[in-house]
């Protein structure tokens, strides 16, 4: 066979092969997009199931600062909160109009959610005339169960419409999955078939042969200096190359989105902290860890007078006050204490590695300290200052959910007590948790 008819005849292939090449991109690419879309889609789903959770606990919050304090400043948590939870909640109705299973729970949930801002409602209207006698009505009202077996509801809804999102989002990353493991097979079949095709060519492939391995032999020597490696220099410097390498970047385009949705619902977007999703697994898991000599510090702080600051000078300001902060908090612990935000003004600093109560009582004085200096932004000097409730474990709790209830009280103590800007959770506040925990 003559050397013209085998070229004719490889440039037939290729040019098959490239049309075919073409096609997959394009039918590749499209499920790509679409696959980004639904996963994409979902973690907004999940991220506003947490947002509209976070408000609920928002307003019941408040509702409880405000029966504990008699201080009408916690109510603007509570109608923050009965706010937020609705306008998450009709987001979520709408992001799933076409899942009518996930429309029937919301339409249970919105029942429920009713009947609990009802209740909530009704504490503070007895509890606001600030007599004795009112105010133990509104506490025995909220020990009668109702409001929390109302939230449990609510929580187990919520819990498996999440879980079916989740499921949803599995199935999505698992199209991904296969999308990509066809595009490294196809990548293969084509390797393979260069391979043969310049086998049956002989004379012709003998250049096509040789300059893979000086490329090889290059990259070797690349990765000898420890100088990256591109795909590029992979490849073949032609257009199959470039079709090569146009599946590896639409492949790492859809694992990066991927990742990057899965680190969003997990992180707060304004501080980059942590959020409320995982500090109950990271708390549960450090409890489990703690050998017999060790103690971790559980830290709930919240800022002072942000509401007025926000109000007075702007959300901007309020944000990089929010930021500044999270900056700060992480400057003032230990590079494996942990620093998370659950939403609003309130901070939670997990401290590991301790044997004493004085050395997480260090940490915690160093915290303060750093916001003795104050804040400049869009020329305003503005003052912060943060309080703080603190809890131990095993010595107060090894329940993670106990944890925060006790150093939140705290927290609540040491608002109440202007002396002081922190507090160590202590026997004489165990009435307080107890009652609003009841």
């Amino acid at each position: 066979m003559s050397i013209r008819l085998k070229l004719t005849m490889l440039l037939s292939m290729l040019f098959i092969a490239a049309i075919g090449n073409v096609l997959f991109i394009y039918i590749l690419d499209k499920n790509g997009e679409r696959t980004t879309y639904w996963g994409v889609h979902t973690h907004k789903v999940i991220t506003q199931v947490g947002d509209f959770m976070t408000a609920m606990v928002d307003a019941e919050t408040g509702q409880r600062g405000y029966l504990i304090t008699n201080d009408a400043e916690y109510l603007e948590p509570y109608y923050t909160g009965v706010s937020n939870a609705k306008n998450h909640f009709d987001d979520l109705v709408r992001k799933t109009a076409d899942e009518p299973d996930q429309q029937q729970r919301l339409k249970n949930v919105g029942s429920l959610m009713e009947k609990k801002f009802d209740e909530l409602a009704h504490t503070i209207n007895v509890a606001q005339n600030k007599s004795d006698e009112s105010i133990s009505k509104a506490i025995e009202i909220v020990k009668n169960d109702a409001g929390k077996r109302l939230m449990d509801a609510i929580r187990f809804e919520m819990l498996a419409f999440k879980n079916t999102e989740l499921l949803i989002l599995e199935q999505r990353k698992g199209e991904f999955r296969e999308n990509r493991a066809f595009i490294n097979a196809l990548i293969i079949f084509e390797l393979m078939f260069f391979v043969f095709m310049s086998v049956v060519t002989g004379l012709f492939i003998k250049n096509k042969l040789y300059q893979p391995l000086k490329v090889l032999i290059e990259g070797t020597a690349k990765m000898e200096k420890g100088e990256k490696q591109q795909v590029s220099d992979l490849l073949p410097n032609d257009e199959m190359g470039y079709l090569l390498s146009r599946f590896y970047r639409m492949s790492e385009t859809v694992h990066t989105k991927t990742e990057v949705l899965s680190y969003e619902a997990s992180h707060d977007s304004l501080t980059g902290l942590k959020n409320r999703a995982g500090l109950k697994r990271d708390l549960e898991e450090a409890v489990a860890e703690l050998s017999d000599d060790e103690k971790i510090a559980v830290l709930f702080a919240d800022l002072n007078k942000f509401k007025q600051l926000n109000d007075t000078l702007g959300h901007d300001v309020g944000d990089a006050i929010l930021a500044e902060t999270a900056i700060r908090l992480n400057n003032s612990v230990r590079l494996y204490d942990a620093v998370y935000r659950l939403g609003g003004d309130e901070f939670v600093v997990v401290i590991k590695g301790i044997t004493e109560v004085s050395q997480a009582k260090l940490v915690v004085e160093k915290m303060i300290k750093k916001f003795d200096e104050p804040f400049a932004f869009q020329g305003h000097t503005i003052n912060i200052s943060i309080s703080l409730g603190v809890a131990i474990s095993p010595d107060h709790s090894t329940d993670s959910d106990r944890l925060l209830s006790l150093s939140d009280a705290a927290m609540y103590e040491a608002k109440r007590d202007e002396s002081v800007a922190y507090k160590l959770f202590d026997d004489s506040m165990i009435k307080a948790v107890e009652r609003l925990s009841e």
